[in-house]
């Protein structure tokens, strides 16, 4: 790996160590929801805050190290960087990697691997969130599926609706 590369590849490096951590985060914060453990939950969350304001931080870090080698901070730029400092045949999907390459090939994995995680916790929370909406309505109407707000209900019909719990 050429010397030019090295403040991508470390760069690189950090940004991997925070996602694995972010993840190792998101996994502690479905456990949380899947328990029903708030206290756990709320630390969880503070943790999983804390690492995406580093990896923000991080990626600014890259957008920066990108630029000073003269090369856009999207995925692209770092195609090109790659190919003009590393591999002038590298592609993302190409069996093999450099050094630099392949910390942004795991970068990538790990990224895929934090939405899915991310997306998986937001399943939990909207159902969760659900259930709790309708245990609401069924106290405020008898019914689980009775809205007391939205577009068709007023607040006219909502305070009947209150009236008659």
């Amino acid at each position: 790996m050429t010397s030019v590369l090295q403040p991508l590849t470390d760069v690189l490096d950090r940004e991997l160590a925070a996602g694995t951590l972010l993840l190792d985060a998101l996994d502690g914060e479905r456990a949380c929801l899947v328990g029903g453990e708030p206290d756990a939950l709320e630390s969880a969350v503070a943790t999983k805050e804390r690492l995406l304001a580093e990896l923000h931080r991080l990626e600014a870090e890259r957008h920066a190290a990108l630029a000073a080698l003269g090369f856009p901070a999207d995925r692209a730029g770092v195609t090109a960087c790659l190919q003009a400092h590393e591999d002038p045949n590298y592609r993302d999907d190409a069996s093999r990697a450099g050094p630099a390459a392949a910390r942004w090939r795991r970068l990538l994995a790990v990224t895929a691997q934090l939405r899915d995680a991310n997306e998986r916790n937001g399943t939990i929370v909207g159902l969760r969130s659900r259930r709790v909406r309708e245990a609401l309505n069924v106290l405020r109407t008898g019914r689980p599926d009775s809205l007391t707000y939205g577009p068709t209900r007023g607040v006219a019909s909502a305070r009947r609706a209150i009236g008659r719990a």
